[in-house]
């Protein structure tokens, strides 16, 4: 069993139980990145995992110690577990342990202790970008979500958005950076490395910079937009219609199933009280608009779970371009 397999049946335990999962979270304060960040409401904790129990697997989950209020290491099951002494080690640093077994089921052998004081970083280095990358925790192949791709990510939806040439200036004045100089390192940085959907121009001196849409590019780097063919329209866009309530819930779903709660816990600008109290009553009237426009489908066999349809996915997108 691969680090990668564990992840999803730790996802759904977390789930089952209210958490919100973020895998592979860099955090450059505790100078390392977590395979799973898992969070409600304020708390927050960490999952490592491996392939067997290790001093390095141990190392790592102290690393969160003083950064996360619950800490778990998560194994692939066996039949003889580990010693008596490593049992001690993880009693006395308030670490659980996570058991999976090759059917995918979790299970407790240890409880996590709450830690009390920590401080905030790890919780401020979570991005919507966690959750939409697609990438697994204790994934081992490259593409994670680091502050480069965020900042990528960001300049890439505003010149979707823009679509025209803008200098740098104006690409700054809209996307915040992780750089020291942003200027001078995020040109550098469309020039070398995101040729292959950054177009460039120089006039007067001056860099400019745009969206290549690959989809419509002709050979040789010829933009189909720029020589008057007619643009791919926003389709989902134009299909449906929705209230604000159905668009706040459209935009914090994803292709992951979740609770009603998980889900209100996403909205912007609810109140705490109303989250926990009657977070899933406030959400199910625009669920059932979305599933009956095909935006979001409940799942066959848990009860209260949701997710986009690959329409819904299409139209988020649309709208989050707006």
């Amino acid at each position: 069993m691969k680090e990668s397999d564990l992840y999803d049946p730790i996802k759904q335990w977390m789930e089952e139980r209210g958490f919100t999962v973020f895998p592979e979270v860099e955090c450059r304060r505790a100078g390392g990145r977590a395979d799973i960040v898992v969070t409600s409401g304020p708390l927050v904790g960490v999952v490592e995992m491996k392939q067997s129990l290790s001093l390095d697997l141990l190392d790592q989950a102290l690393r969160w110690r003083g950064f996360a209020n619950y800490i778990w290491i998560a194994i692939p099951y066996r039949k003889n577990g580990y010693r008596q002494f490593v049992n001690m080690v993880l009693r006395d640093y308030g670490i659980g342990v996570l058991f999976v077994s090759k059917h995918g089921t979790v299970w407790t052998e240890g409880k996590a202790r709450f830690m009390r004081r920590t401080v905030p970083h790890l919780q401020q280095s979570l991005t919507e970008h966690h959750q939409t990358s697609g990438i697994k925790g204790g994934h081992s192949g490259g593409g994670y979500i680091t502050p480069y791709r965020i900042t990528i990510n960001k300049v890439k939806h505003f010149l979707k958005r823009a679509g025209d040439w803008c200098s740098i200036k104006e690409i700054l004045d809209h996307c915040e950076t992780h750089y020291a100089s942003p200027r001078a390192s995020l040109a550098k940085a469309l020039l070398e490395y995101e040729a292959g959907w950054c177009e460039r121009k120089k006039e007067a001196g001056k860099l400019y910079f745009r969206f290549r849409d690959v989809e419509t590019a002709l050979p040789g780097g010829t933009n189909q937009k720029a020589n008057g063919a007619v643009p791919k329209k926003h389709a989902a866009k134009h299909a449906v219609t929705l209230s604000e309530k159905q668009l706040s819930v459209l935009l914090v779903l994803t292709k992951d199933w979740q609770t009603p709660t998980r889900i209100a816990r996403k909205l912007p600008g609810l109140h705490p009280h109303i989250v926990e109290t009657k977070g899933s009553l406030y959400v199910n009237q625009p669920l059932k608009a979305l599933i009956a426009k095909g935006l979001a489908e409940k799942h066959p066999e848990r009860k209260g779970q949701y997710r986009l349809t690959p329409t819904g996915e299409e139209a988020r997108e649309d709208f989050e371009m707006e």
